[in-house]
This record gives structure tokens, sequence and C-alpha cells, in this order.
């Protein structure tokens, strides 16, 4: 049997994963705190009650994302490029671009077939093409974060918004709201 083990420390959420023979056996999401180190502990400790293991039970451990290089247990940090494409190449094999809303920025990755990586764009310049802006529009909205997606398919005029910026986009939001507009027009 052999057990790995994956750790994906995000500037707003930390992500970890347990396989046994390429088999996923378990999962847990911590939110990412200000102490990577400890969040990916405390990670690890979630991880392994989940399938009684002790830690040298583990063959390999690979890091990734904003904070990787503070999970002091890992064997391997492996860019978070690579390891999205080949996750999503392993779960859905026909996909080809990949877009990766992360905590402080946004990604498009194109693969070829099993997973490589052809090309990408990364964007870090501002929180509007980030999971903080999304985040912060559902807080306006007063919706889950997981139901943007389902109200914006809903919409029947989408409203364009007049800047790029997450600050104003916040104002801008706000001010739809109070003009009558609907969450799913707001969100398309």
């Amino acid at each position: 049997m052999a057990w790995f083990m994956g750790i994906d420390i995000g500037s707003g959420s930390s992500k970890g994963v347990i396989t046994e023979d390429g088999k996923l056996v378990a999962y847990h999401v911590l939110p990412s705190k200000a102490n990577y180190r400890v969040v990916a502990q405390k990670l690890r400790d979630e991880l392994l009650a989940k399938v009684a293991l002790p830690p040298g039970d583990i063959t390999y451990t690979i890091a990734t994302g904003y904070g990787g290089g503070s999970v002091p247990f890992s064997n391997q940090q492996v860019a978070d490029i690579r390891c999205c494409a080949r996750g999503i190449s392993n779960i859905f094999p026909s996909v080809r671009t990949v877009i990766d809303v992360q905590g402080m920025s946004s990604q498009v990755i194109r693969l070829k077939e099993g997973g490589q990586v052809i090309n990408f764009v990364v964007s870090e310049k501002c929180a509007a093409g980030s999971g903080r802006f999304l985040e912060v529009i559902a807080n306006v909205l007063r919706i889950d974060l997981k139901d943007i997606g389902p109200l914006s398919l809903k919409s029947k005029n989408p409203i364009t918004f007049t800047t790029g910026c997450a600050v104003f986009g916040e104002s801008e939001a706000i001010s739809r709201v109070s003009e009558g507009i609907s969450k799913e027009d707001i969100l398309a």
C-alpha cells in the first residue's frame, strides 16, 4: 500500500488530500491563517485522523500554493499551475483549458492530453480578478459564495460594471442593489 499526501496552502484556504494506491481516501479544507506552518500541521493532523494513520505511513508528501514553502513535512514543493493541471486532467481527462480563481489571483492554463501544461497566464494585478472579489460581492448581495454560479445563470438582463477595480466594484454593486437591480443580473 502506498499512501500519498498533497497539501495546498492558499492565501484564502488550505486544502489537503490523502490517496491510497491512487484513490482519494481523505480530504480536508481549512481557512488559511497568518501562520501557514500551523495551518499545514493542523491540516495534516485532520487528514491523518480521518484515515487513522500515523505520519510515518505516508510515503510522500507534495506541497503547493501560496504558502507551500511553509510545509515543513513535505518531501517536495511543486508549482500550483502544475498541480492544478495534473489534478484536473486526472478527474476530467478531456479538459484542455482550466480557469483557476484563487484568493489573491486568477490563472488560465492550457493543457495537452495527459495534463501537460502548454501555456498559462496569471493575473495578480488587482483583487477584481480573484476569489476575494467574489467573496466581497457575495457579501454585498448577502448570498453564499456557492450560490454565485447558479444565480448568475438565471439572469435576464446582465449588467456591465464600469470598473475593473475591486474597491470600486464593491461600491458599484451596492449602488446597483439600491437601484433595484436583481442579484442575478449583478452576478451575470
